[in-house]
């Protein structure tokens, strides 16, 4: 069906070619289309929402730069969205530590973080928004049956402190790190996936990959972290304190929390230990 719906709608306009379900980095609904010259992929959705409109507004503000691939055109239906744009070549960043290989995870998180300053938070709000949303931080609402009264609490405590005025935002990718990026043996890196992102604090996209890897790497989280910001900061100098990058760190996952709320019951309970994780960890680097 899926397939079908694709050819049904983008016809012969790209010649001939055959459709084939791409992974390591792509989303599962992604398709190279194999044939076209150059190589194209289709992207697709079989809901209508923002976040779709939202991707292709950062494909469309970065498309200069070479972190992103190129967009090529989209298609909305009744019930489904599609964007072409074009394949990127590359290793999914999180393959590359999930295979132990540290010396290429250690310049992999160097240039994630040489990209995030120079590429992406390089493009200022200016009070502009081009299509992109906005942070929700100073409007974020708790009103989820499914946390505990204590982990609600104690987040409203920790956001409370943060200050987050509006000169100080960037375009933040807002689910930025290894597990988005196709990496290069040239060091090339391209960013995959920006349905998430928004207009709003660079500290959000910086606390994301901290947590990230402290979560799921936790062994390798001290280094990997340390040379990650020591490049973001030697591009773009930003103050970090542990509380910062806390506050934003339940910021992100808040996020995900309204995301999972008609999700099952595992899902919803594995967030709520994130969260109570997150709460509980020292995020010194």
């Amino acid at each position: 069906m899926r397939e079908k719906l694709i050819n049904n709608n983008i016809g012969n306009r790209y010649g001939n070619y055959d459709l084939v379900r791409l992974n390591g980095g792509y989303t599962n609904e992604t398709f190279l289309l194999k044939g076209t010259s150059p190589l194209l992929v289709i992207k697709k959705s079989f809901s209508l929402s923002q976040d779709f409109e939202n991707e292709i507004s950062c494909l469309k503000l970065l498309q200069e730069s070479s972190i992103v691939p190129k967009f090529i055109e989209s298609f909305t239906g009744e019930d489904f969205q599609i964007t072409v744009m074009e394949f990127k070549e590359g290793e999914n960043g999180q393959s590359i530590i999930d295979n132990h290989d540290l010396e290429r995870t250690k310049l992999l998180y160097q240039r994630i973080g040489h990209s995030l300053a120079k590429h992406v938070h390089s493009n200022k709000y200016y009070n502009a928004s081009k299509g992109i949303k906005n942070s929700i931080l100073s409007e974020m609402s708790f009103d989820l049956e499914f946390i505990p009264a204590d982990l609600i609490e104690q987040s409203k405590l920790i956001l409370e402190k943060i200050k987050d005025p509006i000169e100080d935002w960037v375009l933040t990718h807002g689910d930025y790190g290894i597990h988005n990026v196709l990496y290069s043996d040239e060091n090339e890196l391209a960013i995959l996936d920006w349905e998430w992102a928004e207009w709003g604090n660079p500290l959000s996209d910086i606390a994301w990959v901290i947590w990230f890897t402290k979560l799921h790497y936790p062994s390798y989280a001290p280094i990997l972290n340390s040379l990650f910001v020591e490049e973001y900061q030697s591009i773009s100098p930003i103050d970090l304190y542990s509380d910062k990058i806390k506050g934003y760190c339940i910021y992100k996952v808040w996020k995900i929390l309204h995301k999972v709320k008609q999700a099952p019951s595992d899902v919803q309970k594995e967030w709520i230990r994130r969260l109570n994780w997150t709460i509980e960890t020292d995020f010194e680097i």
